[in-house]
């Protein structure tokens, strides 16, 4: 297969010029390896970071280094290429090697960038990530589920205002497949005393198409959303999703196009944190049960919303915390993300039964999770396991002290 054939892509375009560097800086000291939730389920070398890297700037200077200019670009082999495709989408994106890396490379930014060239070159998605646009551009969601259904999970006595300046962004995962989740969410925001609205038609916000490396569509959801709650008056948007709170901080402005963006985006367990310092939410119910808070990937090491959670777990009287192993920005991923699932689903439930098995680890009696994506995952490999921890949800947790 030729670059300059009739697919022809520019392999350096889109880029930063910080990413473009990032794939010479590699020195292959394998630090990252240890890391990988991937690698460690299945030792195989050709998908770890270190081998992405290398064989994307093999193709780069195919294209764009000195002999090619002298000689005319070799043909690629078909079978590089999709190599490189197979190591790019078995990979959950959670950015683990990232943190690590001796040379500062952002992988967890990388590697849908890098996607986004296999889907120009048609050689990516896999599997069942490639039905994604089509499916979102008819349901307005991934799941293929009715758009109507949306909001099957609010509670009938929490109340919604037509208008208000909090907007409650639900998201996909929450709404069809984490209905405890987003419903604990917006009973800790009533709780609060937070009055928020709903942007009844609201659509996917964008991340699945992003992190597959899809961009078409991303514009126009964006515009639908944004819209769509400034029009009912909000100027604070909350999610719980981890993606969702990641895309809408890190590309919805850049997407959106306008000078100023018109939302302010926020983590629910950060609005919480702030009703708790006002001393409006204040579970009154004593506990006596010791947890662990287990950081999903796109806010352990996305927008590093680390300690809110914990201090919304350690309000209910009488909590004890205690943490996993690998916490924070190093904290284990549950298999779900980067699509993962929907190509390799074995190998997602086994990164999430080692997750599990590490939470057991700490002698808690219920491992707390705030990632509508996790908490699908993690209750599909606990349900083919024996464990002595329970799951639950953060907030539907707390809320039943309230």
């Amino acid at each position: 297969m030729r670059l300059e054939s009739e697919r022809a892509v520019d392999l350096a375009d889109g880029l930063t010029k910080l990413q473009l560097v990032s794939l010479d800086a590699c020195v292959r000291c394998h630090a990252c390896l240890e890391w990988c939730p991937v690698f460690d389920i299945l030792g195989d070398e050709q998908i770890t970071p270190p081998e992405k890297i290398r064989i994307y700037g093999e193709m780069l200077r195919l294209q764009h280094g000195v002999m090619p200019r002298l000689f005319g670009q070799p043909e690629m082999s078909h079978h590089t290429l999709t190599q490189l495709s197979e190591a790019l989408y078995k990979c959950t994106t959670c950015g683990r090697c990232g943190e690590v890396c001796e040379v500062g490379i952002h992988t967890q930014r990388l590697w849908p960038v890098l996607r986004a060239k296999m889907v120009e070159l048609g050689v990516g998605p896999i599997g069942g990530q490639v039905n994604a646009p089509r499916i979102i551009a008819q349901k307005h969601n991934p799941y293929d589920r009715p758009h109507a259904e949306r909001f099957e999970f609010l509670p009938a006595d929490v109340p919604v205002a037509k208008q208000a300046e909090v907007g409650f962004f639900v998201g996909c995962s929450g709404a069809y497949t984490a209905h405890p989740m987003v419903a604990g969410a917006v009973r800790a925001l009533h709780a609060a005393g937070v009055e928020f609205t709903l942007f009844e038609d609201e659509y996917c916000c964008g991340f699945p198409l992003w992190v597959l490396g899809y961009r078409e569509l991303l514009a126009e959801l964006v515009h639908h959303n944004v819209d769509g709650f400034v029009a009912q008056g909000v100027k604070r948007l909350v999610t719980s999703c981890p993606c969702c709170l990641d895309h809408l901080t890190n590309r919805w402005p850049e997407l959106y196009g306008a000078k100023d963006f018109p939302l302010e985006i926020v983590h629910t367990t950060q609005l919480l944190v702030e009703q708790i310092e006002k001393g409006k939410f204040k579970p009154t119910k004593q506990a006596d049960v010791t947890v662990t808070v287990h950081d999903p990937c796109y806010v352990a090491r996305g927008t590093r919303v680390h300690e809110p959670p914990r201090i919304v777990a350690q309000s209910v009287p009488g909590v004890r915390l205690v943490e996993m192993e690998h916490n924070r920005a190093m904290a284990r991923c549950c298999g779900s993300g980067g699509g993962i699932r929907r190509a390799y689903g074995e190998l997602s439930v086994d990164m999430a039964k080692a997750l599990i098995h590490e939470a057991e680890e700490t002698g808690a009696d219920i491992m707390l999770m705030d990632c509508p994506a996790c908490f699908e995952r993690l209750n599909m490999a606990y349900a083919r396991m024996k464990s002595s921890i329970k799951l639950m949800d953060l907030l539907q947790f707390v809320t039943q002290y309230l």
